[in-house]
């Protein structure tokens, strides 16, 4: 089976995010079988390393390039004028987000991230707070979104949320 990606490819890893592929080589995990690895460091400061057997589609079919300005023009376009809807109760407010997060709609991310942000400034001007839950998850989206735009559009962190803003046509 020929690999998908090649060494110094750059990939997104699911929720892992932006990382790049330092290795392909064979190793044996755990007194398991001699296989085929991808070997992943993140491409975002953290020291942290994945190993994908190249033989196991369902973990393989989780890295994807980083999508293109194109791609990420037509999600943002998609999405502008769309929201999500906040759910008053926590636990199915927490099991349609992990859906949300856990898919690969990319424009769902978006718009969940900035419904979070507006609960988020909601409860900030009632001096109160997001739960612990929804923070974490704005934050987990906010890094995915932010490493991705800044490798694809070559931006810095800063900018990236003036850019969002631009293109869906949120003054601020």
């Amino acid at each position: 089976m020929a690999n998908k990606f090649a060494v110094n490819d750059y990939v997104i890893y699911g929720k892992s995010g932006l990382c790049f592929v330092k290795e392909i080589k064979k190793m044996r995990m755990a007194n398991g079988p001699l296989s085929e690895y991808y070997i992943l460091n993140s491409a975002t400061g953290n020291a942290v390393t994945i190993y994908v057997p190249c033989d196991k589609e369902n973990l393989v079919a989780k890295m994807r390039p980083p999508m293109t300005k194109e791609e990420i023009d037509n999600i943002l376009l998609s999405a502008k004028g769309q929201q999500i809807p906040w759910i008053d109760n926590n636990n199915e407010r927490s099991d349609r987000f992990r859906e949300i997060t856990d898919g690969e709609n990319y424009g769902d991310w978006l718009l969940l991230a900035s419904c979070l942000h507006l609960k988020k400034k909601e409860k900030q001007a009632a001096n109160k707070h997001l739960s612990t839950r929804d923070e974490n998850t704005l934050k987990l989206l906010e890094k995915l979104i932010e490493d991705e735009f800044c490798y694809s559009l070559n931006l810095e962190r800063s900018q990236v949320a003036e850019y969002i803003r631009d293109k869906l046509g949120i003054n601020q």
